[in-house]
């Protein structure tokens, strides 16, 4: 039995990530690992030494813009240096991590964290229509996406045109729109030593629970901790 820490939280104006982190908690409890929810960067980093595998989804960011004057005073957040090493040294020396849906859009002044995940949103680039069925495909073979279905539908957000890293092994893609091209929707790389996977669906408890994105995820679960 492994220890995973999920860090979920942050600001709650587009998402119920409360609901979302004890969704993905239930899903990786099922394994039989020890599971522990946390609401601040600041505190999960602190635990890292004492865990095999952290998953994300929340929404830590400075919140810039008009759009979100009503939050940011109670909500903006800019990783300092010593969360900073603590991720970076704890994925690259071999723990695992899971980044679910929002996890590209968090620590938007810490370059380094697209680099861990793999991708990242870009402020004026990256955009996403609203919650709305999904068609996702497969497009590579990976413990990962073992046994699902090469295409299948879910309700939830396509979040396109993020600064995708080289080196990222994309296994699913989707589209925003009909005449979208294919945007990565779930891939898989290494950071330094540890195993890293982006699922980019999770917008709320009903698409963690969705059976296909259910299984995708214990078996990222599962493939993270490998490297740990």
């Amino acid at each position: 039995m492994s220890r995973v820490a999920i860090l979920a939280g942050g600001s709650p104006h587009a998402h119920d990530f409360a609901s979302s982190g004890a969704a993905v908690a239930d899903v990786v409890s099922q394994l039989g690992h020890e599971v522990e929810v946390v609401e601040d960067p600041d505190v999960a980093a602190s635990m890292l030494d004492d865990v095999d595998a952290l998953a994300v989804i929340g929404l830590w960011w400075r919140m810039l813009g008009n759009t979100y004057d009503p939050w940011r005073e109670q909500h903006a957040y800019t990783p300092p240096a010593a969360t900073r090493d603590r991720l970076t040294s704890f994925v690259s020396n071999g723990g695992g991590l899971l980044a679910l849906h929002t996890a590209p859009i968090s620590f938007d002044d810490w370059q380094e964290w697209g680099d861990i995940v793999g991708g990242a949103w870009v402020w004026g680039v990256s955009s996403h229509p609203p919650v709305g069925d999904v068609r996702v495909r497969l497009v590579g073979q990976h413990p990962v996406v073992d046994g699902l279905p090469a295409e299948f539908e879910i309700v939830d957000e396509v979040y396109g045109d993020m600064a995708i890293r080289d080196g990222v092994e994309v296994l699913a893609v989707a589209k925003r729109h009909a005449s979208d091209p294919d945007q990565p929707v779930v891939w898989a790389h290494r950071f330094g030593k540890g195993n890293v996977v982006f699922d980019g669906f999770g917008h709320d408890a009903s698409s963690i629970h969705h059976p296909h994105n259910r299984r995708l995820l214990q078996q990222a679960i599962t493939w993270i901790l490998e490297g740990s």
